[in-house]
This record gives structure tokens, sequence and C-alpha cells, in this order.
């Protein structure tokens, strides 16, 4: 005996982006969470593994930003050490008559504070990089959400459409469930054939197999869809929309120029970083080979002779590296190289972009174009049906050509019911491409 599945109803939390149901009533049998496409993909986003990864990703560039800018404070330190020697540290010898020797034993301490004045340029090009990779992070944060968004309309749709499909075919026996009553009729009153019964008998057995398949399927399909927004294999998540009788209107209000979208996508965005980074990387690498200069301040002890000494200073430090440009200049030029690389690449990924939003926008019009010519047949063969049922009933045709019709009909509303569901994802697709996917 097949499974009852009750309807709940899901409320998306706007926050979290999790589901929120509640059962119309208590029930031990596995229910439908039935939610919208813009609920599905909140609580894809708040679930999926991936993003969880991203987002941590984002938190730790965050954390190396904040790091970056401590950069900048002065560098307190505090040290201190004692001593003890077998041998005096100082000795002098008296008139060659005898040593005198001094100090074999003391100790020192002392706290003091530098700060950085010049670094080459490392500490500002340090923090910039870092606020360079935060804005990297998240733009990988946002490439990973919208390809959930992608999986989870590529599922919503599919079984929206499966279960139009389903219609069509509960439909169809309908149909044939009259027709099998008339020839039935028509084969005890001596005016037909028990063969044409058996057609539509066989024609109906076969619809109903078609059915089991379809329903094993959307059963597949809500499983699959539950595990996609974060709910668990135990779980079912129905659809809200359906497929609609009118075709929808034509996309132009979609389109958007290439060059207006490119700096729109993240992948274009996320080069554009890439370029960024390697520019300042190259200039740090410039900058170790730079004089640094610090000034500072501390307070230092000592007690050598047994005499206590305490006492405040100021310093200037000034380091030039000499033997580093040896292989320094080599670094530099590699991340020079390096960059000259990442500027090749963004120039050619936004060609390729480019023709990828192009082919995405062909894809979404010949959706609608294959859509409407599909509608059209359902027109033309409802009309068909209409008439080789009256030429039937008339006794102008066979059973067999009013079957043919009825599978002309069945068809044309499955085509169109899966050009519907191509359109809306190439929609997600298109809108994908040129950035804008929400």
């Amino acid at each position: 005996m097949k499974t009852i599945y009750k309807t709940i109803i899901c409320i998306a939390a706007l926050g979290a982006g999790a589901g929120i149901c509640r059962a119309d009533e208590p029930s031990e049998a596995v229910t439908d969470t039935v939610c919208s496409l813009d609920e599905c993909k909140r609580m894809a986003i708040a679930n999926n593994a991936d993003i969880r990864v991203a987002d941590n990703n984002l938190r730790a560039a965050i954390e190396t930003r904040r790091e970056a800018f401590t950069k900048y404070f002065p560098q307190v330190s505090a040290g201190g050490s004692w001593f003890k020697t077998h041998n005096d540290v100082l000795q002098y010898n008296v008139l060659d008559l005898f040593t005198l020797g001094i100090i074999n034993k003391g100790k020192a301490a002392g706290i003091w504070a530098l700060q950085p004045v010049f670094a080459g340029g490392r500490i500002v090009n340090g923090n910039k990089l870092a606020k360079v990779g935060e804005e990297a992070a998240r733009i990988r944060k946002e490439q990973s959400a919208n390809q959930v968004q992608l999986q989870t309309e590529a599922l919503y749709w599919q079984l929206v459409t499966l279960k139009a499909q389903k219609h069509t075919v509960e439909s169809a026996i309908t149909m044939l469930d009259t027709l099998s009553r008339q020839v039935g009729a028509a084969v005890d009153a001596g005016v037909a054939t028990r063969n044409d019964l058996l057609k539509v008998e066989l024609k109906r057995n076969g619809y109903r197999a078609d059915l089991v398949d379809l329903d094993n399927g959307i059963e597949l399909m809500k499983m699959l869809l539950a595990q996609q927004v974060g709910l668990g294999t135990d779980a079912r998540v129905d659809v809200r929309a359906q497929v609609p009788d009118t075709v929808p209107a034509y996309p132009d209000a979609l389109f958007i120029r290439t060059s207006e979208a490119l700096d729109l996508t993240a992948d274009h965005r996320l080069l554009v970083k890439n370029v960024e980074a390697k520019d300042l990387e190259k200039r740090m690498e410039v900058g170790n080979y730079l004089p640094q200069v610090g000034v500072g301040a501390g307070w230092f002890y000592h007690d050598v002779l047994n005499q206590d000494h305490n006492f405040g200073g100021v310093m200037v430090t000034v380091s030039v590296p000499l033997s580093g440009w040896w292989g320094g200049s080599h670094a530099i030029k590699r991340k020079k190289l390096e960059l000259a690389n990442a500027r090749t690449e963004l120039s050619n990924l936004g060609q390729k972009l480019e023709i990828e939003m192009s082919d995405k926008w062909d894809n979404l019009t010949a959706a609608h174009r294959k859509m409407a010519l599909a509608s059209e047949a359902i027109v033309q063969s409802k009309e068909n049906l209409r008439l080789n049922q009256a030429y039937y009933d008339a006794g102008m045709s066979t059973i067999t050509d009013l079957l043919d019709a009825q599978t002309l009909y069945r068809q044309a509303q499955d085509d169109y019911t899966g050009a519907y569901g191509v359109f809306k994802l190439s929609e997600a697709q298109y809108l994908n491409a040129t950035g804008r996917l929400k």
C-alpha cells in the first residue's frame, strides 16, 4: 500500500533561511514540505557545506586583515638577563705586579617599544593585500552560493515538470476510462469489435505504467530536493510552482550587454582581485630590499658591581639590506611575471565570459521559441483529438485513429511541460552568467 503524504506548511526563516514547518494534523507517514523556489534557495544556501566552508574562509580572511593592521602599532618587547662567570669579566694588570679583576656577576632588564616609520611599503601594501584577500573570499562565497542556487533550481523545475507530466497522464487515463466505457457499450450493442476495446485497454495500461514511473521519479526528486536544501534524506520537499497554461512573456527585459555585465560576474571580479593581489605582492617583494627606519623608547635597569641603575632612553634604528639584492632581483622579476600572467588571464577570461553570456542568451531565447511552438502544438493536437472523437462517434474513423490522436495530444502537453522547465532553467543560467542571479 502506498504511503499517504500529507501537506505541511513551510515558512522560510528570513534571517537564517531555514524552513519552519507545521503539519496540518499528526501523522506517522512521511510528510511533504511544500516550499517556493525562493524558500528552497534560502534553505539550500543556509545549509550547504561548501558555503559553510566559504564562510569560514571569509572569516579567516577578515582575521588576516585585522592582523595586518596591527603591524602599524609599535612593537613592544621586554627582556632580562642574569650572569655569573668563573673569572672576572674585566681584568687589569697593575704595574705588572698583580691582576685586578671586577665584575663576575650581574643582572639587567628592560622594556622598550619600537615604532616602524618606514618599512619599504610592506606594512601599507600588506594591509592592502589583506583587504584584497577578504574581498576575494567574499566573491568565492558568492560563487558557491550561485552554484548552489543553480543546482536547487534544476531540481526544483525538474520536480515541477514531473508533476505536470503526471497530471497529463492522469487526464489521459481519465479520457481513456470514458472511451473504454463508450467502446464497451458499443461492443455490447454489436456495433464495435472486441479488438477495439482491447486497444483502448492496452493504451490505458501503458499510461498506468507511465504513471508508476512518474510517481517513482517524483518521489526521488522530492528526496533529492530535501537533501539539497539541508532537510536530510528522510524528508520530502514538494513545490508550489506549476506549469502555466499560457506561455511566459519573451525575456527581452532580462537582456544586458555583455560589456556591461562583465564587471557583475563573480569570475571576472575574482580575477580583477587576483591582479590587484599580484601587484601588491610585487610591491612587497621590492619593499624587502629597501631601508627600514624605526624610532623607539624604553626603560632599562642593570645591577653590576652591586650597584642598581635604571634609566630611560630613546633610539632610532636604520637597517639597509645589502647582500639581499643578489637574490632579491630575481624574486622581483618572478613577481613581475606572475603579475603579467594575472593580467593575461583577466583579459582572456573576459572574452570567454562574454562568449558564454551570448551563448546563454541564445539558449534562453531558443527555449522560449520552442516553448511557444509546443504551446501551439497543444492547440493543434487538441483540435485534432476533438475532430477524431467526432469522426469516431459518427463511424467515420477507427479506434486506432482516435488513440493516435490522444497520443499526439499527450505528447504535445509533455513537450510543452519539458520546454517550460528548460526555459526556466535557461533563465537562471543566463542570470548567473551575467552576474545577476539572486
